[in-house]
């Protein structure tokens, strides 16, 4: 018997790229029995990192300077164009 993955449904595909949903279109975080989509309360970007870089740029200059100087060897992967880039 195959098993049927997230890509081989066609009705998992309208699900939300939720970081919470699992290849069986089940929720990793709640036990219920269809996902509830964009207005869950739990749903999640699958990029986490993408969150964390968002949070950086909201921090003012002396903070993320900090950050840079500490975690990053005075880079700043987070920022927009013209900024050093961590390669």
């Amino acid at each position: 018997m195959a098993v049927l993955t997230r890509y081989s449904n066609p009705e998992l595909l309208k699900l939300p790229d939720c970081g919470g949903l699992l290849e069986n279109g089940k929720c990793r975080w709640l036990n219920v029995q269809k996902c509830s989509g964009v207005k869950c309360s739990y749903y999640q970007r699958p990029s986490s990192l993408e969150k964390a870089q968002e949070r950086l740029r909201s921090l003012d200059e002396a903070t993320q300077e900090r950050i840079a100087q500490k975690y990053y060897g005075g880079t700043r992967p987070w920022a927009g164009t013209g900024a050093k880039t961590w390669r």
